[in-house]
């Protein structure tokens, strides 16, 4: 027994992939959805096949003497082309018409599986099919493979080249996967499923592009009788993505269909993304057109020599040499937000829960003199999960309760704004908090008694204060 799994490669990223994780995302829910349909679409279906079974009955005699292999027949497709094509059930019979309802419903039913609507079936030729089937799968281990695969190429490629570029790339590669596999298989009514037709796409890019980054394999080795080997090995995306193409090539001259693996479509999505990597760097258009684009978008975001060696020491988990280049990094760029918010999270990992209270609070000194509101909403709910609200400084817990105020997250803002008055009894701003507090009931909320109760409040300590303002 023995396995070889990639599991990651030596390259970084400058910015979090929001498209690659964008999309393992909805691959994700839509297998959750379609999971749920095709276990209720089963059910109706075997229930009607036993009724057709039912139907049969009269006529197992027939089908002994005409086809006895059809009484063990699992595929009711077959089943029902033999009987018409040895004519079972006589046309001139008042059972014929019944018969061929059955029929008509079972095939109703085989069309409407959730496979057949949203897969590409090369027979029934559909375009817009070629993308709806790459967002189904079948079990959970097709998704989990090919989602795996995703990450590992997918971030480089849309930090390499953009989020829309990157996401037409997968589109496109997909779509050349499914013509491939047509063109193996022009009538075939299997429905073709799955996002590694665009993944093969990315994957040749990733090939082309990253020719010498090693991807870090995992192995898993053992012969009966004696102990199981496993660890970890790297080795150059230029040897083993060509390897992985020569597998899928023999496989799919060798006919090797009966495992549901399509092999022609992998190579066709290959093939595209070879294409369009090829295109891309010899004929100049990613170093004139592609490569200023995306420098711009990440002037603000290049990694320092140091971080970057910081990131790498974490990923073979020497955390005390990171921390030490991490604090460097935060002296020479003081502007860093990556720097205090990756050591926020080692100490409080480390149940440190001091030095990461003073390295969140670097963190939102930085999101918020930028204004970065996605960055601090997720700073918040990352706060709230290690229960850290409560040693924010008092500028950046009304900051922050502040800035979620204005991204219509109104509880939320609430509860700080609460709390904010709770540790600060002779906060700064308390008045202004107590007002908000009013303001939210008031306004946002719609709850005349907590008005009441905040208004009361707020004029018993500060009598003066215009409750008129914004």
């Amino acid at each position: 027994m023995f396995f070889l799994i990639p599991i990651g490669s030596e390259e970084g990223v400058r910015k979090l992939p929001l498209v690659t994780i964008s999309l393992i995302a909805t691959n994700a829910v839509i297998w959750i959805i379609t999971a749920l349909i095709l276990n209720s679409q089963v059910r109706q279906l075997e229930a009607l096949e036993r009724e057709m079974i039912d139907f049969l009955t009269p006529y197992t005699i027939s089908l002994v003497e005409s086809a006895p292999e059809l009484l063990n027949a699992t595929d009711m497709g077959q089943v029902i082309e033999q009987i018409e094509t040895l004519g079972i059930i006589p046309q001139d019979s008042d059972d014929y018409p019944a018969w061929q309802k059955l029929v008509e419903k079972w095939r109703v039913q085989v069309n409407g599986f959730i496979y057949n609507r949203l897969g590409f079936r090369p027979r029934a030729f559909n375009f817009l099919n070629l993308f709806t089937s790459l967002f189904v799968h079948g079990g959970f281990l097709h998704l989990a493979f090919n989602m795996l695969y995703l990450w590992l190429v997918g971030c480089n490629i849309e930090d390499d080249w953009s989020g829309k570029i990157f996401l037409g790339l997968y589109l496109t590669s997909g779509a050349a996967a499914g013509l491939m596999h047509a063109g193996a298989f022009s009538n075939s009514m299997v429905p073709l499923i799955g996002a590694s037709g665009a993944i093969a796409g990315v994957m040749g890019a990733f090939m082309i592009r990253h020719f010498k980054t090693k991807i870090r394999i995992a192995y898993f080795f053992w012969f009966f009788f004696n102990r199981p080997y496993w660890g970890t090995f790297p080795i150059y995306a230029g040897i083993v993505l060509p390897l992985w193409f020569l597998i899928q090539l023999l496989f799919a001259r060798g006919g090797g269909t009966d495992s549901g693996t399509a092999y022609w479509a992998h190579i066709g999505g290959f093939l595209f993304g070879v294409a369009v990597g090829v295109a891309f760097k010899f004929l100049g258009i990613e170093k004139k057109y592609i490569a200023p684009m995306v420098e711009e978008t990440f002037e603000k975001l290049k990694i320092s020599p140091k971080m970057k060696e910081a990131n790498q020491k974490l990923e073979i988990g020497n955390a005390a040499t990171a921390s030490e280049l991490l604090l460097q990094v935060m002296q020479e760029e003081p502007r860093n937000r990556d720097a205090p918010h990756t050591l926020a999270r080692l100490y409080a990992g480390k149940g440190k829960t001091d030095q990461a209270a003073v390295m969140y609070n670097k963190t939102l000194d930085i999101l918020i003199a930028e204004d970065d509101r996605p960055a601090i909403t997720a700073a918040y709910e990352e706060l709230a999960e290690k229960e850290l609200l409560e040693r924010l400084s008092e500028k950046n817990l009304f900051n922050l309760a502040q800035v979620l105020e204005k991204t219509e997250k109104y509880d939320v803002a609430l509860s700080l704004y609460k709390l904010y008055d709770t540790l600060f009894p002779s906060g700064l701003v308390r008045a202004k908090a107590l007002f908000r507090v009013y303001v939210l009931y008031r306004d946002k909320l719609k709850d005349e008694d907590k008005t009441r109760t905040a208004r009361d409040c707020l004029l018993k300590e500060f009598p003066e204060y215009p409750l008129a303002s914004s």
